[in-house]
């Protein structure tokens, strides 16, 4: 669960949603998390791609302070 601004868990706000979806991959989600349900691993998934989102964010600010600093070789640039 997100926290606020404030520090405090704010309640997710759950909809209910009708979607026509993979069953293969929904399978598959379900046990890479070891979820005990479909909506678990919908869940857990959809957390996830935030997660590698904020994860990718880092990754180019630190590249781009490396790059800045001079410690970087971009041996693929023409």
């Amino acid at each position: 669960m997100a926290a606020s601004r404030r520090g405090k868990a704010r309640k997710p706000l759950i909809r209910r949603k009708n979607l026509l979806l993979d069953q293969v991959k929904i399978d598959r989600a379900k046990r890479i998390f070891k979820a005990s349900t479909e909506t678990e691993a919908i869940h857990r998934s959809l957390d996830a791609v935030a997660d590698l989102e904020a994860f990718q964010r880092e990754l180019d600010k630190a590249f781009d302070a490396l790059i800045g600093c001079g410690g970087f070789i971009d041996r693929f640039a023409r």
